[in-house]
């Protein structure tokens, strides 16, 4: 290996241990936020872990701390283009479809912005500069879809064990069946499914055009 590439790897992998210690570290304040409020751990936790954004730093976490840990081809490529797709979409519906939530502290609102703006935009350039490329086939998109159609039907279990009014049975406006109705909020699971498929062939194309 050349001094040149050395260099790359190291930078890779530093760079991949800054972006999971930002996405889990992002996790404590609204952890320590349901501590305060009474909440039981457990019960901070589940609660937590009804949001895409949560569930999908929580993977940013463990995967680029894998990267960090074994270097670049730790992961399987198309583990790492699905989560770069999925934190990328994080980014894009909070920021462009969602209004932004009140935060209580400044620490919360850092890690707020950590998961939604930070490491969506970090994890994309990652995977620019470091991951393998030319090694993404054409059904990739379609398996990276079947990410949020099982959080979709994760959803829909969790608010069927739960009471009509419940705060956040519904994480989501666009998911809330009580205020939508069943057809428009599966309209609108189907269609961020069909966005991860559209966004996902991008990807691939410019994989493809990408040094390996």
């Amino acid at each position: 290996m050349s001094r040149a590439s050395h260099s790359t790897t190291r930078l890779a992998r530093y760079a991949a241990a800054a972006i999971a210690f930002a996405a889990l570290a992002a996790m404590l304040p609204p952890l320590f936020n349901g501590l305060a409020r009474g909440e039981t751990l457990a019960g901070t936790v589940w609660s937590l872990l009804r949001f895409f954004t949560i569930l999908t730093n929580l993977l940013v976490g463990l995967v680029f701390a894998r990267l960090a840990w074994g270097g670049r081809d730790a992961v399987p490529p198309l583990i790492q283009g699905g989560v770069m797709l999925a934190i990328v979409l994080v980014g894009l519906v909070y920021n462009f479809v969602l209004a932004p939530m009140p935060q209580p502290n400044l620490s919360s609102a850092l890690g707020d912005d950590m998961h939604h703006v930070w490491v969506p935009l970090a994890v994309p350039l990652w995977w620019l500069a470091f991951a393998p490329h030319r090694r993404l086939g054409w059904s990739a998109p379609f398996l990276w879809a079947l990410y949020p159609i099982a959080y979709s039907a994760y959803v829909l279990l969790r608010a069927a064990g739960e009471a009509g009014g419940t705060p956040l049975r519904y994480p989501y406006p666009f998911m809330d069946a009580e205020a939508l109705g069943w057809v428009g909020a599966l309209t609108n699971m189907a269609a961020i499914a069909a966005a991860f498929v559209l966004v996902g062939l991008l990807a691939v194309l410019l994989d493809r055009k990408l040094p390996g």
